[in-house]
């Protein structure tokens, strides 16, 4: 028996383990890229004195030459992992023009740990070694941006889309010395936590309910662990991953990376892009890639050489990735066209011209991504209505008549992007099975249509491309990763900052309810499913209320009845969504409505009504308010127009919402409306980035969440007799999930948190 010292600093929840190089909070694993870890470890040795940037570059990055702007993005991913201290104060302060302090009192452990028979450096090291290849770190601790999650493409934003979130959600270091070898010995310690979040994840899952999972030798790692990756692809020879990450709110760079090696560079340095999706072109010189930018918010088809160079425009109004002809001389892309509400599918010539419109689709059913077949004779994609029960499929047209016809019997709540295996055989494709599952990647035989989940974990999948030869998938791995806070709405009051009061870092969906005596109803999860849980004011004592729905069926938008007797929600458990009642404790669950695509319910101050959106299907597809009672029954329609997202003033003599002038891409603004319906009574000028619109309780202001595509988030409140909306709280790089007044007015508790989207690798799926 021998012994080892080993170094650790505690404070508060965390404890830092310097010669493991681990973080832990509350005893558990938190994951850290290799750089983070190295700057909090230098912050927290500097306890008590202003640490320098330079000194901290050099620490950090000895012997390299790296922009500052990496050090700035690791202390704001360093900020997001540690949250705030108990007294509401940052781990981390800046000092203006000198450096960073760390703030919190630390205390230096040294122990001695009892270790049996050594093993060898010659048996370790080849286990180290293994390990980094199968979790290779490709970012040095980037800024864990937020990337919307959506049905379509990976981009920037917050609202969940029918399954996740409606679409739309590196500066670059030069790596000289040592840096690779360093980087082998430390990737064991990150894939611990990588592996725990994806292999062991998925291992577990095997053998569970659902459609029968692809088993054997499958393996999945992660490619990155920054959480900042917007769009990804993958060449056709497997050789190189392209990837999109945002450094900040309004930057992002376009990388290509080497398998073999790890090795990347910059294709496009940082710039204003927002990358939505990348396809390689068939000789794997190219990119083309879907992007757009604050000057122009279309999004449109670029090609840039794969070496880097000037990009070009083909094609404006193109909203998801393009895809090849077996020998390359043609692409087929899709448009959605709001004058004629269709998406099209057209074939052009891969340097923009000729372009042919091939097949089209009526709204509300769309296309999405398409993918044209190995041997030249199809094009699938996904079709059907997302916003549906269960009504999306894949669809194939033709390239010899350009008809269209189903491939596959099963239907999904959601299918995204696809690619086909080499031979023709199948594809493979990110799909949501219902409601209450995740989105996984699965494996769709051609022409059978027998399906087979090649994932089968918590995770959410969003987005995929094929490595055709080795039989590679590329896909993007996405994580909501939120908490609870509380801001109070007298900033001058004591303890009168913006406080955190959950600390679970995931699990909060999005909205939130107080109850009259002081409780906050909120989205939750139960495992993987959606679930409405309920805790004290304080973030404690959660409990579940939904667990007859849990794994069954959609639970969410919950709202409390002002007498406290009642939580009304949404749920599809009977079909579309529908209103439901239950009793506070989470009991007697009965359903209130069943008109068609009910959702996003508001009570009447007396709580004797609830007003909520409905979905009209007269030829416009428009979403409407209606009016029932608590107890069910007749149902009053308030208004024609297209409007969401009601909410009742505290007089219970208006209401407000989001209304838009018309079913094209007219922005949403917030009108007043009359409690008993008929034309707005007064619309707000200012576009409107919100779903959450809520009184505040004097009934003078109009509270809502600004998350806009880039820069910072703010809760704005909208005065009701005019003029400009005031900025109630700025939220640096999170996003705003839902926000509610508590019922004195004191203060506002809201979801806050981002997107996180890693490029995670699967091989080996087919089975044998």
């Amino acid at each position: 028996m021998s012994k080892e010292t080993k170094l650790f600093y505690e404070f508060d929840r965390f404890r830092l383990d310097a010669t493991e190089r681990v973080l832990e909070c509350a005893g558990e694993m938190v994951p850290l890229t290799q750089k983070a870890f190295d700057v909090l470890l230098v912050l927290v040795e500097g306890r008590g004195r202003i640490v320098s940037k330079e000194e901290l570059m050099e620490k950090v990055w000895p012997d390299t030459f790296v922009e500052e702007s990496n050090l700035a993005q690791n202390i704001y991913t360093l900020r997001k992992v540690l949250g705030q201290t108990p007294a509401g104060e940052g781990y981390i302060v800046t000092v203006p023009r000198r450096g960073y302090r760390f703030a919190a009192a630390v205390r230096e452990l040294w122990e001695e740990e009892k270790t049996g028979s050594q093993i060898p450096a010659a048996t370790l090291k080849p286990e180290v070694e293994a390990q980094a290849e199968a979790f290779p770190i490709s970012n040095d601790g980037l800024n864990s941006a937020s990337p919307e999650v959506v049905f379509e493409t990976a981009a920037v934003s917050t609202a969940p889309p029918p399954a996740l979130a409606q679409p739309v959600q590196a500066t670059g270091s030069v790596r000289t010395g040592n840096w690779y070898g360093h980087r082998k010995v430390m990737a064991l310690i990150a894939a611990t936590a990588l592996i725990t979040a994806l292999g062991v994840a998925w291992l577990v899952g095997q053998g569970g309910a659902g459609s029968e999972a692809i088993s054997g030798t499958m393996n999945i790692s992660a490619l990155t662990t920054t959480g900042n990756i917007t769009a990804a692809a993958i060449s056709p020879d497997g050789a190189y991953v392209a990837y999109a990450a945002n450094d900040s709110p309004d930057r992002s760079t376009l990388w290509i990376e080497q398998l073999s090696t790890s090795a990347r560079r910059a294709v496009i340095p940082a710039n204003e892009n927002r990358y939505y999706a990348l396809t390689f072109s068939p000789d794997a010189g190219h990119l083309y890639y879907i992007a757009a930018t604050n000057e122009s918010p279309r999004r449109a088809v670029h090609r840039v050489s794969v070496l880097g160079g000037t990009p070009k425009k083909l094609f404006d109004e193109v909203n998801a990735a393009v895809s090849f002809s077996p020998d390359g001389s043609q692409l087929v892309l899709r448009r959605a066209i709001d004058q004629r509400r269709v998406i099209t599918l057209s074939i052009a010539s891969p340097d923009g011209a000729n372009e042919k419109e091939i097949a089209s689709i009526r709204y509300p059913e769309v296309f999405y991504d398409p993918a044209w077949s190995p041997d030249g004779k199809m094009i699938a994609c996904a079709a059907g209505n997302p916003g549906g029960v269960s009504e999306m499929y894949v669809a194939g047209i033709g390239v010899d008549d350009w008809a269209m016809k189903t491939i596959s019997a099963q239907r999904w709540k959601w299918i995204g992007q696809m690619a086909w295996l080499p031979d023709s055989s199948g594809l493979v494709m990110v799909a949501q099975q219902n409601s209450a599952s995740p989105h996984q990647v699965w494996l769709l035989k051609y022409p059978s249509g027998e399906a087979h989940r090649i994932t089968n974990d918590t995770s959410t999948y969003n987005r995929l491309s094929l490595a055709a030869r080795p039989g590679l998938i590329a896909t993007l791995q996405v994580k909501q990763v939120t908490n609870v806070w509380r801001i109070p709405r007298d900033s001058n009051q004591i303890n009168g900052r913006p406080r955190q009061i959950t600390a679970a870092a995931g699990g909060y969906r999005g909205e939130v309810s107080w109850t009259p005596d002081g409780k906050i109803v909120y989205e939750s999860q139960a495992g993987s499913a959606p679930a409405i849980s309920m805790m004290d004011a304080e973030g404690g004592n959660s409990k579940l209320l939904t667990s007859e729905f849990a794994g069954r069926a959609y639970v969410g938008n919950s709202r409390v009845s002002p007498d406290g007797r009642y939580i009304v929600f949404t749920s599809d458990l009977n079909g579309e969504r529908h209103l439901w009642r239950m009793n506070m404790d989470g009991s007697n669950a009965i359903q209130l409505t069943r008109g068609p695509g009910e959702d996003n319910p508001s009570f009447t101050p007396d709580g004797r009504w609830v007003l909520y959106v409905n979905l009209e299907r007269d030829g416009a597809d428009r979403p409407t308010i209606s009016r029932v009672s608590i107890d069910g029954g007749e149902i009053k329609r308030l208004s024609d127009e297209f409007v969401d997202f009601p909410s009742v003033s505290p007089d219970g003599k208006t209401f407000a919402c989001l209304y838009a002038e018309g079913p094209g891409p007219t922005p949403w603004k917030i009108a007043i409306f009359p409690i008993e319906g008929g034309r707005p009574v007064k619309v707000f000028p200012q576009p409107m980035q919100s779903q959450t619109v809520r009184w505040t309780p004097d009934g003078l202001g109009l509270t809502y969440a600004d998350n806009p595509v880039s820069g910072a988030s703010k809760i704005r409140i909208q005065p009701v007799v005019g003029g400009e909306p005031k900025v109630f709280a700025e939220m640096d790089a999170d996003r705003i999930f839902g926000l509610d007044w508590s019922p004195d007015g004191k203060s506002l508790a809201c979801v806050r948190g981002l997107w996180t989207t890693n490029v995670v690798l699967i091989k080996d799926f087919i089975r044998n």
